[in-house]
């Protein structure tokens, strides 16, 4: 046990970019306190853990339940990206990797497309603004046009589209 936790230390500690001094010094213990556990020569007792993670801050519910030993990835090129091309609509979509629901995404809608005749219903919470050109939004039978900088908020359950109706495209983020 003391070895998963000395680990787990580690890894937390320099996730945050804490040196074990700063650590130390942050908690209130001693740096060779710090290093000892770090080592697996003491296991330390909850209390003892509890104020090291306070000072992270952690809890440890999510101290022990994070793996120590995945290697997340932190930045994504182009072609590592989810791409769906349809009837003039580009959608980029980078998705929490733990929660596939948790998605930040960018559509470019050429001139003359939309998202479909019928509107589509929501299956969680939208939220998005238009960055470029001009789209024509639909909720809930509520009609827009916006603008670069103007945004908008689905929420679950209401049925949407995006149609862009002006001569270039339009770009908007997305998240849900």
């Amino acid at each position: 046990m003391s070895d998963d936790i000395a680990i787990r230390l580690q890894k937390v500690r320099q996730m945050h970019g804490y040196s074990q001094r700063e650590l130390a010094k942050r908690a209130g213990v001693t740096n060779s306190s710090v290093s000892m556990i770090e080592q697996g020569r003491v296991s330390p007792s909850i209390s003892s853990l509890e104020k090291l993670l306070k000072s992270i801050p952690m809890t440890l519910k999510d101290f022990f339940s994070f793996d120590p030993y995945s290697e997340a990835q932190y930045f994504y090129r182009q072609h590592e990206i989810e791409q769906e091309h349809q009837q003039g609509i580009e959608h980029f979509r980078l998705a929490e990797i733990d929660n596939k629901n948790k998605a930040l995404s960018y559509s470019v809608y050429k001139p003359h497309s939309s998202s479909g005749e019928s509107l589509l219903i929501a299956d969680t919470d939208i939220v998005g603004f238009v960055v470029q050109g001009e789209l024509e939004v639909t909720i809930n039978n509520q009609v827009e046009s916006l603008h670069p900088g103007d945004g908008f908020r689905i929420t679950i359950l209401s049925p949407y589209r995006f149609k862009n109706t002006s001569s270039e495209s339009a770009t908007i983020v997305t998240a849900s």
